[in-house]
């Protein structure tokens, strides 16, 4: 199949924002819409905190809010970007399956209650995450307001890596296919410094909490690891939508800034999107946010590889986040959105719409 690389049916700058309207009253929908097309939104991202809603009891989905949704921006000419919510289980997930929150580096299991605690090595988490896909792509593949597929949401943030048992044993496969033999891991990570050679693969663990500093070498494999599961959890979704839905192309919203998030080999991530898009927030009392704003995109830019890519997210006032939130100037919004552009973004979609 030949992959697009741009939203179907858009023809002009994709403008818009997040839009979670489940969170407020249906009454409501209907002047957002109207508000949309008064400001020539042309665009919305939908769906993406939303598995609770639309599965909320294993196996039993719930999808009328979503169709009366999607029919209303289609009627209405605002074009979709559909999120599969993967980034968020249910809590009757986690109560199932409470090995699937992921593990720190000091052996704390998170608890259930924020967003993207998940571990991905977990067989249950992937075999959930690509059924709710599945769900989606075959109720939404060929619907008229569908442009863009948007798996999960910002990958890594705010946990990557997990240090599970079940982790552990997902590195040691990967260890093994990168180096064949427990030999050639010890030259490669140069195990003799402090005695750390072993002797079989079962021994190998995760960087987890040391006394000391750890080996580098096998901080910088983990690190490896730990994108490139990540990015077959992607994988996995991005099939079935290709599957499914075909002719709409497939992302995923990446964070290609130094200060938000470096756990990512973008690089590599960006050979298997349709498109690329990337979420930007400035550190709001930074003294060189320009800089910060001007590399987000420019590296976002090489990451496209001189293909149009969008910005998917980025804030138009105070985020829950950062320890201060400065007003923006007059018209440093404007301002913003138009760099983004300047450096090959198609099209700013800011965070959110209704907030």
């Amino acid at each position: 199949m030949k992959r697009r690389h741009w939203p179907a049916g858009l023809d002009a700058l994709a403008y818009g924002g997040d839009y979670t309207p489940e969170q407020w009253p249906k009454p409501l929908w209907q002047e957002d819409v109207r508000l949309m097309r008064e400001a020539r939104v042309t665009m919305v991202s939908v769906g993406i905190f939303a598995w609770a809603l639309l599965e909320p009891e294993p196996g039993q989905y719930d999808f009328g809010w979503l169709d009366h949704l999607l029919d209303l921006l289609h009627d209405n000419e605002i074009r979709v970007d559909l999120a599969t919510p993967t980034v968020v289980p249910p809590a009757w997930f986690y109560e199932r399956h409470p090995d699937a929150l992921p593990v720190n580096r000091e052996g704390v299991r998170y608890a259930f209650g924020g967003r993207g605690a998940i571990c991905y090595s977990s067989p249950d988490y992937q075999r959930a995450a690509v059924s709710i896909t599945e769900q989606l792509g075959h109720r939404y593949g060929e619907h008229p307001a569908v442009a863009l597929w948007h798996v999960h949401n910002e990958y890594g943030a705010p946990v990557s890596a997990c240090y599970c048992d079940t982790a552990a044993a997902a590195f040691r496969t990967w260890l093994a296919d990168r180096y064949t033999t427990v030999k050639e891991l010890n030259e490669a990570w140069g195990t003799t410094f402090w005695g750390q050679a072993y002797n079989s693969w079962k021994q190998v663990q995760p960087p987890r909490l040391t006394p000391t500093v750890g080996n580098p070498a096998q901080q910088l494999d983990w690190a490896r690891f730990t994108s490139d599961a990540l990015l077959e959890s992607f994988k996995r979704e991005r099939d079935v939508l290709h599957a499914l839905s075909p002719g709409i192309p497939v992302t995923t919203n990446f964070h290609a800034a130094l200060s938000q998030c470096d756990s990512l080999d973008y690089w590599a991530w960006a050979e298997e999107v349709d498109l690329v898009t990337n979420d930007h927030y400035l550190t709001a009392d930074g003294n060189r946010k320009h800089v910060n704003l001007a590399m987000s995109a420019d590296l976002t830019r090489s990451l496209a590889g001189g293909r149009p890519w969008l910005l998917l997210e980025h804030s138009t006032s105070a985020v829950s986040w950062q320890p201060r939130n400065i007003a923006k100037r007059p018209k440093e919004m404007a301002r913003n959105s138009l760099a983004h552009v300047a450096r090959g973004s198609d099209g700013a979609m800011f965070f959110q719409w209704r907030a």
